[in-house]
């Protein structure tokens, strides 16, 4: 059964004037926190065979302190998920491939928006919550599909944990 981890990147610096956004990079407890998000994906049995990463320096960032855990996690930077809208970031899950489980960096709301639009019948009540508050850095929604990637779409998947790497 195809699994996507959904994650949004981790604590970046500050906007700031004379740097673009797609610039920022990330904090010391960003850094930190995507090594842990990585951790306890681990811990939860989850290894991605493919990470989708948004162009930004930030989710790269965050997806190389997340490979430095995981191990060897084929990478594809994918400009349509920087300030990407749901269909368009729909899209390109859907030519992602023969994967099994994959991890997707991102940003939010696009992050929450998207885990909430595919969860559906079989989604635990407590992921469901917090991804409805929106997700915060360096946290990842679990979602499980029954049906390949180019059929996804509303309430096709399971909501079955967000797991955070903020410190406990």
């Amino acid at each position: 059964m195809p699994t996507l981890i959904l994650a949004r990147h981790a604590k970046a610096e500050a906007p700031q004037a004379g740097l673009d956004d797609h610039s920022r990079a990330l904090t010391m407890e960003g850094r930190d926190a995507a090594g842990r998000l990585a951790e306890r994906l681990q811990a939860k049995g989850l290894r991605p065979d493919v990470a989708l990463v948004s162009s930004s320096n930030r989710t790269v960032q965050t997806f190389k302190r997340m490979a430095s855990v995981l191990g060897d996690v084929e990478l594809r930077i994918e400009e349509d998920l920087y300030e990407s809208a749901r269909d368009r970031f729909i899209s390109v899950l859907a030519r992602v491939g023969e994967v099994e489980t994959l991890l997707v960096v991102g940003h939010e709301p696009t992050t929450s928006h998207v885990a909430a639009w595919l969860s559906g019948p079989g989604s635990l009540k407590q992921p469901l919550q917090r991804v409805s508050l929106g997700m915060s850095t360096a946290a990842a929604a679990v979602l499980e599909f029954d049906t390949p990637w180019p059929e996804i779409g509303p309430n096709a998947a399971r909501l079955v944990d967000v797991v955070e790497g903020k410190p406990a």
